[in-house]
């Protein structure tokens, strides 16, 4: 199989268009699912998986992403991310931030990181993370002025080489704000979430229970316009929705629950689909990679088993238009 590489923006880098997302390869409970975690990315790279998402705060991501990538750095591009735990460190945002990429470069074994991600919701005003029931813990909101001056406390980073750019982590995000960043010129990227039961990144209307709104809910424009009227390089995230769109939930869960919610809802379009040729998680994945405003679908990945079915999501039959089609009447149908 042969992956397709994307522009990444403006910053003259070629993505592959599926990416890997590092939160899961750092929960690991030993030595040896550690060691499987780092067999799974060394396949990623030999496969042509170029991208790899991670944070400080995803358990020991960055310690399994540098442990396996440390002899073919030079053939990869790693994103990792800055959160700052709490308002009051804002003023003294220079040094918490350069403390934390020091930290990122000792675990990922590695001289710079190509894109540092803003790792917090963006908002109207400084505030208290809103929107989700069960917010992350030591995640302020940031304005759009914390925003720019992150961008003003990296540069010194990005002359010294250790940072080559500057992204933002869009998702669940306040529209007009995220739409102002985005026209400021400072960013090269931006991570929103994008799957087949959450298309307002989109300009679409929001199905009550997809996780956020990240478009203008109304049609009228969307955070995917809006980055690539400006350049930005778009990552995709969540393209299987928390877990959700698979053919079998690996957890129990009570039927109210959101993800028991979506679950139904995804098996319920791959009926009316047909295509039983596909796995829900393949259809889903093929679903994001037909936006061309994404630059690379980024996939948690953990396993050998996840990895290969992913990879070989190319070799599978496209969607139709007519299948593209009736997602959207679809989508438009039961959204709110």
């Amino acid at each position: 199989m042969i992956l397709k590489y994307n522009n990444f923006g403006k910053t003259g880098l070629k993505v592959s268009e599926i990416g890997f997302g590092g939160a899961a390869i750092g929960y690991t409970s030993g030595e040896d699912e550690d060691q499987a975690c780092i067999t799974c990315v060394k396949k990623a790279i030999d496969f042509g998986i170029n991208f790899f998402d991670t944070s400080p705060v995803y358990g020991r991501s960055e310690i399994n992403l540098g442990r396996a990538i440390n002899e073919k750095r030079d053939k990869i591009i790693v994103a990792s991310k800055v959160r700052i735990s709490d308002i009051s460190d804002l003023e003294k945002m220079k040094t918490v931030i350069s403390t934390s990429v020091e930290k990122s470069l000792v675990r990922l074994k590695t001289d710079y990181i190509d894109i540092l991600q803003i790792h917090h919701q963006v908002g109207d005003t400084r505030g208290k993370y809103q929107f989700r029931n069960n917010p992350p813990e030591f995640a302020p909101r940031l304005d759009f002025h914390d925003c720019i001056d992150f961008v003003h406390n990296v540069d010194h980073l990005i002359q010294s080489g250790k940072i080559r750019f500057i992204g933002l982590t869009g998702w669940d995000g306040d529209y007009k704000t995220l739409k102002m960043l985005l026209e400021s010129g400072k960013f090269s990227s931006i991570q929103i979430l994008y799957n087949v039961l959450n298309q307002t990144a989109n300009g679409k209307h929001i199905i009550s229970n997809s996780d956020c709104n990240q478009g203008s809910g109304n049609g009228s424009g969307s955070i995917l316009d809006l980055a690539h009227a400006n350049n930005i390089a778009v990552l995709g995230i969540r393209s299987l929705a928390n877990g959700a769109i698979v053919d079998n939930l690996n957890r129990k869960l009570n039927q109210q629950d959101k993800v028991s919610i979506d679950h139904r809802q995804a098996k319920e379009l791959k009926a009316i689909l047909r295509r039983e040729d596909l796995s829900l998680s393949q259809l889903a994945l093929l679903f994001c990679l037909k936006n061309k405003k994404i630059s690379s679908v980024i996939t948690g990945l953990k396993t050998i088993n996840e990895l290969e079915e992913i990879i070989n999501i190319r070799s599978l039959d496209d969607l139709t238009i007519q299948n593209l089609n009736t997602i959207a009447s679809w989508y438009d149908n039961i959204s709110v």
